[in-house]
């Protein structure tokens, strides 16, 4: 929690609140509300308290460092991870690349992606792609049904008929099964 919560828990509970008004009054757990109103009576009900720095490991990459690599890939997304460390020896010396590629994605929230392959267009292919344009620009649907297009195949779909029998043993169950089933078979022209 924040000292601001804290605070507000302190003059609540100065005020007469009950826990569970304090709770809902603040957004927090009646558990939270408890605790804090404990450890400032415990702590002799004068103070206010703040919650005590963390234990635990520092982040190697501070937010000054983390300023400077958003300010660089904000030039140029194309950076990788491995390049920046590159690029900033003085900032990222003990910071693995790994360890830059998730605060990419985690902390400053860049995704991982690949550019779109745009067509290298020539001058040429430029104007030869307006001169189709305007040359077929007032065909019709029916104009355009009677175009054969190269990655076109015709299929030729017929039905035919397969007779099958299973043997069950005497002749009298054999006829009865007697099976007739329709395969579609299909030819490329």
């Amino acid at each position: 929690l924040g000292r601001d919560t804290i605070v507000a828990i302190i003059t609540l509970y100065k005020e007469g609140y009950k826990c569970k008004d304090i709770a809902t009054r603040v957004g927090i757990g009646v558990r939270q509300v408890q605790k804090w109103i404990k450890k400032f009576r415990d702590g002799g009900g004068e103070d206010i308290l703040t919650p005590k720095p963390r234990s635990g490991r520092p982040r190697k990459i501070q937010n000054r460092t983390s300023k400077v690599i958003k300010r660089q890939l904000d030039k140029n997304p194309t950076l990788t991870a491995r390049k920046l460390k590159e690029n900033n020896p003085a900032l990222l010396q003990d910071v693995s690349v790994r360890c830059i590629s998730d605060h990419l994605l985690k902390d400053l929230q860049y995704r991982s992606c690949c550019a779109k392959v745009l067509p290298l267009l020539s001058a040429k292919n430029v104007r030869d792609r307006i001169a189709f344009s305007k040359k077929y620009k007032d065909w019709t649907l029916e104009d355009w049904e009677q175009v054969l297009w190269s990655d076109e195949s015709t299929f030729d779909f017929r039905v035919f008929t397969v007779f099958t029998q299973e043997s069950r043993g005497d002749s009298a169950s054999l006829n009865a099964c007697r099976r007739i089933s329709l395969m579609p078979s299909m030819d490329i022209l």
